[in-house]
């Protein structure tokens, strides 16, 4: 049974996020904070490959260490168009996916064994096949650096796995992109209603409801 602080600690960044949400809206509201202006800014200065390629080499770094490299999606998706984010979150995340996945072959037997505990990697044990491939790279919520780091160890075929992180990251990146790029534009709240707003907002909730009972299959299947 969780604790109180436990609780706390789980849905404490997402306080965070909604009170800062909050205040922009205030600020806003009240004429002291003009978040259009700074965005225009921001989008201004990443004019040259510089920054892109920085957003790259942090994720490559993120996910090598297995640190949560999709974050980036905040930075890369609000500075930039949905193709070129989608591009950007593309190298960054296939990129360190290989170099976990290399990584991944230099594990200590003590390591490996810990690995060959995890849901995941019976999971990829018995089914490594190139949908299921893709398909755990596009649920929302999977730990994409647990997925790279259970690849290497089995020692599933590097094509396979690179086509598959790359398709499946994209196709997530874009949809993200896509959703970010639309709700920070909106000129009113009353904009939130169009149709090229809620496409990528329905996919990703169709995602996540499919993500979810995509986990109550397998877990049924494993009998965990």
């Amino acid at each position: 049974m969780p604790t109180g602080r436990e609780r706390l600690a789980k849905i404490g960044p997402f306080i965070v996020l909604v009170a800062l949400i909050a205040l922009g809206i205030a600020l806003d509201a009240l004429g002291l904070f003009d978040w259009r202006t700074v965005l225009e800014w921001a989008r201004g200065y990443p004019a040259g490959w510089g920054l892109a390629a920085a957003i790259i080499v942090l994720q490559v770094g993120l996910f090598a260490f297995a640190l949560p490299g999709s974050s980036l999606v905040w930075v890369a998706a609000v500075l930039y168009p949905p193709p070129l984010a989608t591009l950007i979150l593309t190298s960054g995340g296939t990129g360190g996916a290989l170099v976990a996945y290399l990584f991944a072959h230099r594990l200590t037997r003590v390591t490996a064994e810990q690995a060959q505990d995890g849901r995941l990697y019976r999971l990829l044990k018995a089914q490594s096949d190139f949908l299921t491939l893709i398909a755990l790279r596009v649920l929302p919520g999977m730990p994409h650096s647990l997925i790279n780091y259970t690849a290497g160890t089995l020692r599933l075929p590097l094509p396979r796995f690179l086509v598959t992180t790359a398709l499946g990251l994209g196709l997530k990146a874009f949809l993200y992109s896509s959703a970010i790029d639309e709700i920070v534009g909106l000129a009113a709240l009353s904009d939130v209603l169009r149709v090229e707003i809620l496409a990528p907002l329905f996919a990703i909730a169709l995602l996540l409801l499919l993500g979810s009972a995509a986990r109550k299959r397998w877990l049924r299947a494993r009998g965990d």
